[in-house]
């Protein structure tokens, strides 16, 4: 039985990756130790699987489109720079959400239930909407203040994602996507 590593995600288009690039452009000239997220690697991870069995992205797609099929395309801004824990000590830079939150977490809890058919531990903290812009190895203060940055977008579907470690970062697959409404 094969095992592959595998998370849930909205994408993002285009255009707020160039937005968001032009801003870790200008992290990058303030902070030191950070892994930075290419692009095409930018996405709002809605749940991380870890490794599931091959022979459930089937049943777990088809479920996937049901729970995807209740909520509603999404209407999303992007709104502040932030790390966690902290800035003080950061293992994580991240870009901040704005528009149907509230809409957003209870898709989030939809798809914890769905992936708890498959064994899958339910999150215990709440969700919290973010973009993951960079990550550090060491933690150390961060500078985040470069000015605001803004985008709107709307999201319609939800990825299911392959992700492959590889030495020069890890290598993202969509393997199925459920449309929002249905």
């Amino acid at each position: 039985m094969s095992m592959i590593r595998t998370f849930i995600a909205l994408p993002i288009p285009d255009a707020v990756k160039a937005t968001l690039e032009t801003a870790v452009t200008s992290l990058k000239a303030k902070n030191r130790g950070v892994r930075w997220v290419k692009p095409e690697g930018l996405h709002i991870t809605l749940k991380f699987l870890g490794d599931i069995p091959e022979d459930t992205v089937a049943p777990l797609s088809a479920d996937l489109d049901g729970a995807a099929g209740e909520s509603r395309p999404l209407s999303l801004s992007l709104s502040g720079f932030g790390a966690f824990p902290g800035v003080r000590r950061p293992r994580v830079v991240w870009v901040g959400l704005g528009g149907d939150i509230a809409e957003l977490v209870t898709l989030s809890r939809a798809i914890d239930r769905v992936c708890g058919k498959y064994g899958i531990a339910q999150e215990g903290r709440p969700f919290s909407g973010h973009i993951t812009l960079g990550r550090l190895k060491t933690p150390s203060m961060v500078d985040l203040d470069i000015g605001q940055v803004t985008g709107m977008f709307m999201a319609s579907e939800v990825l299911l994602y392959r992700s492959v470690l590889s030495p020069g970062g890890a290598q993202y697959t969509v393997l199925h996507r459920s449309s929002l409404g249905g």
